[in-house]
């Protein structure tokens, strides 16, 4: 992986094609930017984003980076370069981007530390993980930006095998030139700017098929589970993964031999029913990305119970249940990114699952 590559990476970057200039964006138009850029479905791009969002945390954060980073079409410097940028160097479409830059600094400070206390660090980091190793496979599939797309570009006539998007209907920023839009060999004086994307006729572009290689998926998707197996193992002894994928339903009767849960995928059951009275305070997390989590609370060892859902719905008691029980408090962190959270008591026949002991709730955990 030679560094030209990332050199080359970044200085073909996608533009944002935001909805005033011509694109079909919804918010800031790096989706549409980006789809433009390697010829993919922006809606695609939008999906991902979600994804990232909702089973990791970092993807709201991520966009914004990308906005600060990307510059319009028609433009060379993104928002973050006006910033830095002297502003008696700017013009006026320039200077009103070096504005946005600063909202999208603020938003950018202002959300890390909220996504990361919310979300736990390491799935922040899989995120950013999982975007570069998308965005490189997609930089190898095509190198080459389209023509016309990218301010900078070759004036000749682009290649046979280079890629031509349609930026016909795309408005430059005013006082800068449509990018696909330089007047051609055949046309020098640019009589004709609305025809400026066409080749010369000299040198007709032949049409190639798109070659689809889609080698690329299968190994995004092998690298991305290296990535969640490597955040399960740095998760460490007090962390365990008891739902990364499915269905688990653990009665815990010892408090001491139950670590922290931090499941991503799946429906989980926490059986509490059979826990004995503690002799000094307790605290547990679970924490899961999707799915759902049920908690059956113990009658013999008061509990506070705190649930939390991003995006579902939570059924918590929201008072101390047990208050007078000859036990010490147990308390209860319930989060849940997307799906529900319940905590209640069993019912008769309930809590006939999986019954483990403290050293078998080790070796199932870790299976």
């Amino acid at each position: 992986m030679e560094k030209h590559t990332f050199s080359q990476m970044w200085a073909t970057r996608p533009p944002r094609i935001p909805e005033d200039q011509g694109g079909k964006a919804v918010v800031g138009g790096v989706c549409e930017g980006i789809g433009a850029r390697y010829q993919i479905d922006p809606t695609f791009i939008r999906v991902v984003f979600v994804v990232l969002t909702l089973a990791f945390g970092g993807g709201f954060f991520l966009y914004l980076l990308c906005w600060i980073n990307m510059p319009r079409f028609g433009l060379t410097r993104s928002p973050w370069a006006t910033i830095i940028t002297p502003k008696q160097q700017l013009d006026k479409v320039e200077k009103k981007d070096r504005d946005t830059g600063w909202l999208l600094l603020l938003g950018l400070f202002l959300f890390f530390p909220s996504a990361s206390v919310a979300s736990d660090m390491r799935a922040v980091l899989v995120t950013f993980i999982l975007f570069a190793l998308g965005w490189f496979f997609l930089h190898q599939r095509q190198p080459e930006p389209p023509a016309g797309l990218l301010v900078g570009g070759p004036d000749e006539a682009p290649a046979s095998n280079t890629a031509v998007v349609d930026t016909s209907h795309l408005t430059a920023p005013e006082g800068h030139e449509h990018p696909g839009r330089r007047a051609p060999a055949w046309d020098p004086l640019g009589v004709a700017p609305d025809l400026g994307h066409l080749p010369d006729p000299a040198e007709p572009a032949q049409q190639q098929p798109k070659k689809r290689n889609w080698l690329w998926i299968p190994a995004a998707l092998g690298l991305s589970a290296l990535a969640l197996m490597a955040l399960k193992f740095s998760s460490g002894l007090r962390t365990v993964d008891y739902g990364s994928f499915g269905s688990t339903h653990v009665t815990v009767y010892d408090i001491a031999a139950m670590p922290d849960l931090n499941g991503f995928v799946g429906e989980s059951t926490i059986d509490l029913s059979e826990l004995e009275p503690l002799r000094e305070p307790a605290t547990v997390n679970i924490e899961n990305g999707i799915g759902k989590v049920d908690v059956i609370l113990p009658r013999d060892v008061p509990v506070d119970v705190h649930c939390e859902v991003t995006v579902g719905e939570t059924a918590c008691p929201t008072e101390r249940q047990n208050a007078d029980a000859d036990s010490a408090l147990l308390t209860l962190n319930v989060s849940q990114r997307v799906g529900s959270v319940s905590a209640y008591y069993a019912r008769s026949g309930e809590g006939e699952g999986s019954r483990l002991t403290p050293t078998r709730w080790w070796l199932a955990a870790w299976r």
